[in-house]
Order: C-alpha cells, then sequence, then structure tokens
C-alpha cells in the first residue's frame, strides 16, 4: 500500500495524483454519503410497512430513525481521529463495510423482531457516520484549496440527487418488493465501493499523536446523552427521568470534554481549531442549517401524508419542488465559493430558507392549496442546495492538512447535533402549541414548529458573516508539498 508523504506534491506524483484520480475520489465519496443520505430518507416512508408487518408501535418505529442519528453521530469523532492516525482511506473503507454489513443485518432482522431493527440500525449509522467523516476529509486531501468550492459542490450535488429520489426511490421498492429491500440495495453497492476504493483512492494520514482514548470516550458518551434526551423532547413529559439524565449528564460530559480536552497533552480535538473563523463560522451555520432542514422536513412530511392524504410516491412526488433543483444547485454555489468565498453565499442561502418557511408556515396555516407551496418549496431548496457544500468548504478550505479528518468530524458531528435539535424542536412546539386531536390543533402545531424552525435557521446568519472573505484568508500560503498530507511526519 502507498502512502502519500509530504515531500510529494501533485505534480511530482509518478502517477500523477491526476486530475482523474481526484475526479474517481470524489465520485467515491459522494456516492457513498449518497447511499448514506438516501437510507435515512428512503427509511421515512418505509415506516407504515413497519407497523403492520413487525407490529411496532409508534415509539419503534421512532427508535428505527433515531438509533440510525445516535450510532452516526456517535461514530463521527472516533472515526474521525482513527483516520488521521490509521489511515483515512482505510477508515473509510471500514466505515462503507460496517454500513454495507449493518444493511444486510437490517434486511436480515425481520425474523427476530423490531428489537433487533433498532440494533441493526445502530451499527449501519455507525458505518455511516464513518464514511461520512472520512469522506469529506479525503476530498480536502485530494483538491488543492483554490477547487475545493468545486469538489465540494460535486459532493453536494450528488447528496442533493439522495434527497431528491429518496421517498420516490423508497416507495417504487416498497410497491414492488418486500420492505427489506430498502436495506437489500445498500450491499452491492457497498461491495462496489470498496473495491474501487483500494485502487483509486490514496492513503493518507494526519498528525500523528497519541490516540486521546479517555476525549474519545468521554465525547462520544456526550453525544449520545444528548441526542437520545433531545429526541424524546415533546414524546414525553418534561420531568420523564431518562430525557433528563441524559440532557443533564450530555451538557456535564460536554464541559467535562472541553476541560480534558484543555489540560490533555495529546487532544483529540485541538481547540485551537475553533479561532480559526472560517472553521467556526461555518460550523454554527451547518448546525443552523441541520435544524432547519431536518426539522422541517420532519414536520413538513406530516402535513402532506395527514392533511393532503399523500401517499409514500405522493410524498416524494409533492417533495420534488423542495429537493429537485439541489444536483444543478450546487456545483453552481461550489464554483460561485471558489471564486466570491463561502460568506455571501451561505448568508444568502440561510436567510432565503429561512424566508421560504415562514412563507410556507403563514400558506399552510391560512388554508391555502399545495400549488400555493411550490414557489416557496423551489426557494428553500435553492437555499439548502446552496448552503449545505459552501458550510462544508468553509470549515475544510483554510484547515490545516493534518486535522482535514477531525474538522470534517468535528463539523459533520455539530450538523448532526443540529438535525437531532431540529425535529426536537418541531416535535415541542408542535406539541406544545397543537397536536393530532383535530384540523385546527394541527395547523396551530404546525405553524408554531415552523416559524420556530424558521427562526434558528435565519439565526445562522450571524456566524455566516464571521467567515473570512476569500482574499482575507491566505489559502495560498499552504505549501503544494502539504495539500496532500500536511507538514512532514513520521509513519
Amino acid at each position: 500500500m502507498r502512502i502519500v508523504t509530504a515531500s510529494e506534491s501533485p505534480a511530482a506524483d509518478p502517477e500523477g495524483m491526476s486530475s482523474r484520480r481526484q475526479r474517481q475520489t470524489v465520485v467515491i465519496t459522494s456516492v457513498t454519503a449518497f447511499m448514506v443520505g438516501l437510507d435515512v430518507l428512503v427509511i421515512m416512508v418505509a415506516l407504515p410497512t413497519l407497523l403492520q408487518t413487525l407490529r411496532a408501535n409508534a415509539s419503534g418505529l421512532a427508535w428505527t430513525v433515531n438509533a440510525y442519528e445516535i450510532g452516526f453521530a456517535g461514530a463521527l469523532l472516533t472515526s474521525s481521529a482513527l483516520g488521521d492516525r490509521y489511515g483515512r482511506r482505510a477508515v473509510f473503507i471500514a466505515g462503507v463495510a460496517v454500513f454495507t454489513a449493518g444493511s444486510a443485518w437490517c434486511a436480515l432482522s425481520s425474523a427476530s423482531g423490531m428489537g433487533m431493527l433498532i440494533v441493526a440500525r445502530a451499527f449501519q449509522g455507525i458505518g455511516g457516520g464513518t464514511g461520512m467523516a472520512l469522506g469529506l476529509a479525503i476530498v480536502t486531501v485530494v483538491t488543492p484549496p483554490a477547487k475545493r468550492g468545486t469538489a465540494f459542490g460535486i459532493w453536494g450535488a450528488i447528496m442533493g440527487i439522495a434527497v431528491a429520489v429518496g421517498p420516490l426511490i423508497g416507495g417504487a421498492i416498497l410497491y414492488f418488493l418486500p420492505w427489506q429491500w430498502i436495506f437489500w440495495v445498500n450491499v452491492p453497492i457497498g461491495v462496489t465501493l470498496i473495491v474501487l476504493s483500494f485502487f483509486s483512492i490514496e492513503e493518507t494520514k494526519g498528525d500523528v499523536r497519541r490516540l486521546d482514548l479517555i476525549g474519545l470516550i468521554i465525547a462520544t458518551t456526550a453525544i449520545v446523552l444528548l441526542l437520545q434526551a433531545l429526541i424524546r423532547v415533546g414524546s414525553v413529559r418534561w420531568y420523564d427521568p431518562a430525557m433528563l439524565v441524559g440532557l443533564v449528564a450530555g451538557i456535564i460530559g460536554f464541559f467535562v470534554f472541553v476541560r480534558w480536552e484543555q489540560r490533555c497533552s495529546h487532544p483529540m480535538i485541538p481547540l485551537a481549531m475553533f479561532r480559526n473563523k472560517s472553521f467556526t463560522g461555518g460550523c454554527l451555520a451547518s448546525f443552523a442549517l441541520g435544524a432547519g432542514l431536518y426539522g422541517n422536513a420532519f414536520i413538513f412530511t406530516q402535513y402532506l401524508e395527514l392533511v393532503l392524504g399523500a401517499n409514500s410516491i405522493g410524498v416524494g412526488l409533492r417533495l420534488l419542488p423542495w429537493v429537485a433543483l439541489a444536483p444543478f444547485v450546487a456545483p453552481v454555489a461550489g464554483v460561485l465559493a471558489d471564486r466570491l468565498g463561502e460568506r455571501p453565499i451561505v448568508t444568502a442561502a440561510l436567510a432565503m430558507f429561512a424566508a421560504a418557511f415562514f412563507a410556507i408556515g403563514i400558506l399552510v396555516t391560512s388554508g391555502q392549496t399545495y400549488a400555493t407551496l411550490v414557489v416557496p418549496l423551489l426557494v428553500a431548496g435553492i437555499g439548502v442546495a446552496a448552503a449545505f457544500p459552501t458550510t462544508a468548504t468553509a470549515v475544510m478550505r483554510s484547515m490545516d492538512p493534518g486535522r482535514f479528518a477531525i474538522a470534517s468530524g468535528v463539523s459533520t458531528t455539530i450538523r448532526q447535533t443540529g438535525a437531532g435539535f431540529g425535529v426536537a424542536l418541531a416535535v415541542a412546539m408542535f406539541s406544545g402549541f397543537g397536536g393530532y386531536g383535530s384540523g385546527r390543533q394541527f395547523f396551530n402545531g404546525f405553524g408554531a414548529a415552523v416559524y420556530a424552525l424558521a427562526a434558528i435557521t435565519l439565526l445562522g446568519v450571524i456566524p455566516a458573516l464571521i467567515i473570512p472573505a476569500l482574499k482575507s484568508r491566505g489559502t495560498e500560503s499552504v505549501p503544494p508539498s502539504e495539500i496532500l498530507t500536511g507538514p512532514a511526519r513520521s509513519s
């Protein structure tokens, strides 16, 4: 196995580290993100089928989604640290393998009932989080700083396709095949990605430091505790012991982790990264984006199903105005980020998304037809498609090459925490101001949830404004020999 060293630049590489290899790497990691993202959306349309087939209750259905999210978020920091130390390609491949095996496990779990499916989903989520975190780092490694916006635009476009076709694919599979096939389809794709990764992705490492096992344990535990508490908000009473203990313990764990990292001689997350305004602004804007995107998807899908009476395929078709432009907008946003910087694009994109859902809240609660929602949905789709790749570019463009994997892991963890917060906020606002008892109750709850989520998204503009202008970053100060692996280090 060949590991690129700091002394080798792309031009000096005998294999060329050519644009062809770069494109292959971007495509492989993007298809992995496509598969991981698709699985979240496909399971949504399968929930009614699982309710009947496995005789599950509402709580069990919720945990088939939440177990995946907890496993996903819990794996991000750990896998990122392991990738920097033992090889990003190796850990990326391991993540794809775990996701593939977890998919097969999910498909085979029907004989054992809902409990086994939930455990398999958590295992699958660990693989998904690993593949997503290391995929972002690998794309950053092979792409010169000045071209990272374009690369992340391609990555965002393929992710956008997953969002666009996810509900339609899920509906089609459930219409023609048993529900297990929503998981079986991942297996041949995963195996193909593993094989291609061995031949197309160069192995690289980050800064070689002692592995911060204590930091890994504290951070992962705090994340899991916080997320399991957040996903209970609105579905249990405010004094529910599991929610309160998880929330308090998770917050305490976060502060303990920060304190430990400050004192540790070999921290898992060098806190100095947050002095980088581009990194910090991108992470916080990504939190707001995750909250708005996932929270609104959760509540808007219920509107389509319960109020408009759409079936699984009908939901997918009605979501198309929101998601169909993503494959076209994301690459353009990436190119513009290379030319203009991320700050104006992220700021405008978050403002567009927030304004669109403020409008949707007004239109839905006033009893307007679905046709009146098409234009706001298109605007929201443009905002998401532009913000998704550019927040990632802001995080990664000016980061020290030796910290690509951990930077990717931290930013993705923050975005997924935002997603959990957004869903929890949607449930809490819907339950607090309305409910399922009548049409009026539903609309009251829907409006409260959508307005709150739009406000959170709009607040993301504040950290987006601290992202430095492109010309002031000095991205060209990174020596070409360090673009792939960072400063010289021992292996």
